[in-house]
């Protein structure tokens, strides 16, 4: 045999190995990523974005629950197709692997999503200065606590508001979502018991948000030191001024044009001289509040979109105000906002905490006098 035939029968050999490698790989991973984009686009036709917590749970368990082990399932298939046919084990062993290092990125962004990130409690800080106070005030501006069954995050999440210290708290709805065996009447005095365990000089007060509809019935004094304020207005006396405080019902917090009927009340009724905070669940009707002569807005409810993309911002917030108010402070008009990002996640129907690029978080808005001009 020449030594043309055999460089011929080499080239002819290798082209064989090197097709058997095409022909494994691209569909042996392209299968795949298009089912995986099927599924999600199914998800998003279903309205997960609307959103659908039903249709979210769903898309979480196949992403982050069947997702890895179908890839599991697939590498022990490509491994056992390399040890059974020599020619393709290069390509198999390859594939099997791949598999295993996308199954094992699933279950670490799991891991991170759904227990990392959701108990990494930020503390933000705001500095208001204000001519109305004569001396400085620590709110602390609390949310969507939305525990599905208290533990040692929540104990450690009041171990640091006495740290903090604050001369009044204001807390914008969502206290419980029990996950069974978890129920509202068993967790509801462990976590009113938190609340009396911190005690703030000037208060406790809050609004209803979604998931508490069990404390419409019960009586003030059952709940203290909780005070609810419901269509309902609060003057707190402090040195050298005062803080007039009006919380909104849960339905005038998500229509606008309810909220400004009760608010302009409250303004008729209020110092002008006085700080004025109106607290409502749902940021929406910060909407209507542009021009009207309040000094601070508190809201919850968004969860800040609890899942934030880079460049993209959250892809859900549940709210008609801009995703850019999904979270933080700022001025809006006359009146500042504060949307928080809220100290829980979402659990309805038994959905696991779920959050990336969003933590937990609570803020520290500290009033403090206005400095005079030298």
């Amino acid at each position: 045999m020449s030594e043309l035939e055999k460089l011929g029968m080499t080239d002819h050999a290798s082209r064989r190995r090197g097709g058997g490698l095409r022909r494994l790989i691209i569909p042996g991973l392209g299968v795949p990523f298009v089912y995986l984009v099927l599924r999600n686009a199914y998800y998003f036709s279903q309205g997960m974005l609307d959103p659908d917590f039903e249709v979210i749970h769903r898309a979480y368990d196949f992403n982050l629950g069947e997702l890895p082990l179908t890839l599991l399932a697939l590498a022990a298939l490509a491994f056992g197709c390399g040890l059974i046919r020599p020619l393709l084990r290069r390509a198999a062993f390859l594939i099997g692997f791949l598999y295993v290092f996308f199954a094992a990125d699933l279950w670490i962004l799991r891991h991170y999503v759904s227990e990392v990130e959701p108990e990494r409690l930020v503390v933000r800080s705001v500095r208001l200065e204000t001519p109305k106070l004569e001396r400085p005030v620590r709110l602390l501006h609390l949310t969507d606590i939305q525990s599905g069954g208290l533990g040692e995050y929540e104990s450690g999440l009041f171990e640091r508001i006495r740290e903090l210290r604050p001369d009044l708290i204001v807390y914008t709805g969502d206290f419980l979502q029990p996950v069974p065996p978890a129920t509202f009447a068993g967790e509801w005095p462990k976590l009113l018991d938190l609340f009396r365990s911190v005690a703030p000089p000037l208060g406790v007060y809050a609004v209803f948000g979604d998931t508490e509809r069990e404390l419409y019935g019960l009586r003030p004094e059952a709940i203290e030191p909780i005070r609810m304020l419901s269509s309902r207005s609060a003057t707190i006396a402090v040195h050298g001024g005062a803080l007039s405080l009006h919380g909104l019902s849960l339905y005038q917090s998500n229509e606008p044009e309810w909220a400004e009927r009760t608010v302009a009340q409250w303004l008729e009724r209020s110092d002008p001289a006085a700080f004025r905070i109106l607290l409502g669940h749902s940021p929406n009707f910060a909407l209507g509040m542009k021009e009207q002569p309040i000094d601070l807005c508190l809201a919850g409810h968004t969860h800040g979109g609890q899942v934030r993309l880079p460049w993209i911002g959250p892809l859900v917030i549940d709210s008609e105000v801009p995703k850019e108010w999904s979270r933080g402070f700022r001025r809006i008009g006359l009146p500042y906002l504060n949307v928080s990002a809220g100290a829980g996640s979402n659990r309805f129907g038994g959905l696991p905490p779920v959050r990336f690029n969003c933590p937990t978080e609570m803020t520290l808005i500290e009033l403090v006098p206005m400095r005079g001009i030298n």
